[in-house]
């Protein structure tokens, strides 16, 4: 049977985690969603999602504490509630990060777009974002097929490097709000955070949004057979990762909102911004660092396309050597890695984005809002089949049944957020998303009732 080699230490898997969630990435796109609703309290929405956050973080600590697998949830939940449950939560993980690698190529079309018309290159067609982003992902496809330790280190270096240029601007400009203030008498005012006079559902769908910036953050899970000490080694990795994003957009986002300002004016300018940190580094450091953060959201994007696709792999490989899906998923390339699982996820990626684009007339910002809305239902979805293992595997254990309720709380929170991600349902081609979901949901779930009970090996005791 084929097996993947253990070469990745605790940096390595917070690296796959990191550019599968694509932190700075998120924070540069995402938070205007969430000012929509809230306005200025947008860190305090960050806030309050690190509680739901942590539920779903501890339900994935509890079943990677007991094996590590190459399929992520498609072992984790199989072994505890069934294979054929098992199944269905895999292929719905899988297409969420067939969905994040769309999402990303597409957020790097959108960065790479921005930065040269900053530089003063003509790059006013609209087909410019959607042409680099279809380009893009054949590039990352090959890197996902190299080794974990390299890809590992690599990735750690891209979203790194940008997460601290990220905070080294939002340092000047805490510093330079607090000594004198900004350009229109910008101020640091924790007052600004409150979420008096907003409604319950405005907050529940800021909440929302909050919630699905740290989609993705399972990544190393899908890593757990080529990682030293997975049972120790993945819920560390799991624990950091979530722990370090949240407070970095809490942050980032509570000195973004003081640099924009808190007038109807200057909210709308945070609204439309088209990547806040870049905003804030050209106001208060320079039109330089603007680019160079720009840059970095480009990078994040790039990084997190390698991530997705190496994940998405490494789930497909446990399908196919299962005989879940074809056998031939499951072979190994000379570096002992799943090249052709791999390369099936970016290709169904580039399949995904040219879908997007087509049907909704190739403007690249539409495009990612389909992606992004398809992804949000299937990560909720899968998330949930977590909780409920891990509630499975707390009241099995007799002593302490009580914890079991923790995470059946978190499937309530999940269920809330597929529910106002419906509900009320749109129209036009932003009834494409949650019609592609369902469809994904209903296709993971048949082909887990069926083939399901073809799951063996990825049920035993994996982990080191």
């Amino acid at each position: 049977m084929a097996s993947l080699r253990r070469n990745l230490g605790v940096l390595g898997a917070i690296a796959i985690s990191l550019a599968v969630m694509g932190p700075s990435m998120g924070v540069s796109l995402n938070p205007q969603a969430i000012a929509e609703q809230v306005g200025p309290a947008v860190p305090t929405t960050f806030l309050i999602a690190a509680v739901p956050l942590s539920i779903i973080t501890a339900s994935f600590v509890v079943l990677t504490r007991r094996r590590g697998s190459a399929g992520s949830l498609f072992g984790l939940v199989g072994a505890e509630i069934g294979p054929r449950t098992g199944t269905s939560a895999g292929l719905w993980l899988l297409t969420c990060y067939v969905c994040a690698s769309a999402i990303t190529a597409l957020s790097f079309g959108i960065f790479m777009t921005t930065l040269l018309q900053e530089l003063g290159w003509s790059t006013s067609a609209a087909l410019v974002p959607v042409a680099l982003a279809l380009v893009i992902l054949p590039v990352t496809t090959f890197l996902a097929g190299r080794t974990m330790r390299t890809l590992g280190h690599v990735l750690l270096v891209l979203e790194g490097l940008t997460m601290v240029a990220i905070l080294v601007v939002v340092g000047i400009t805490w510093f330079e709000l607090a000594n004198g203030g900004g350009p229109q008498g910008q101020a640091v005012d924790m007052s600004d955070f409150t979420l008096e006079g907003v409604s319950a559902g405005a907050v529940a769908l800021a909440l929302t949004f909050a919630l699905l910036s740290s989609a993705g953050f399972e990544g190393s899970a899908a890593a757990g057979e080529e990682t030293d000490q997975p049972r120790r080694t993945i819920p560390v990795a799991l624990v950091i990762t979530t722990t370090v994003t949240s407070v970095f957009f809490i942050v980032v986002t509570m000195v973004a909102v003081w640099a924009f300002g808190t007038t109807p004016k200057e909210l709308d300018a945070f609204t439309s911004s088209g990547s806040l940190p870049a905003d804030m580094a050209n106001v208060y450091v320079s039109d330089l660092m603007g680019d160079l953060i720009t840059l970095g959201g480009a990078v994040s994007s790039f990084a997190c396309m390698i991530g997705a696709q190496v994940a998405g792999g490494r789930v497909l490989f446990a399908f196919g050597r299962d005989g879940v899906l074809p056998r031939r998923y499951s072979r190994l390339s000379l570096h002992g890695t799943p090249v052709r699982a791999s390369a099936t996820i970016g290709v169904l990626a580039w399949l995904f984005t040219a879908f997007a684009c087509l049907v909704t007339g190739f403007d690249a910002f539409d495009a990612f809002e389909l992606t992004s809305d398809t992804a949000g239902l299937l990560f909720a979805c899968a998330y949930s089949t977590a909780c409920a293992a891990a509630a499975v595997v707390l009241w099995r254990g007799g002593r302490g049944r009580g914890w079991a309720a923790v995470p059946a709380f978190g499937i309530v929170i999940l269920i809330a957020m597929i529910g106002m991600q419906l509900f009320p349902l749109p129209s036009g081609w932003e009834l494409i998303a949650p019609v592609v979901a369902l469809a994904a949901l209903l296709a993971g779930g048949v082909v887990g009732r069926t083939r399901g009970q073809r799951a063996n090996s990825v049920l035993s005791e994996s982990g080191g």
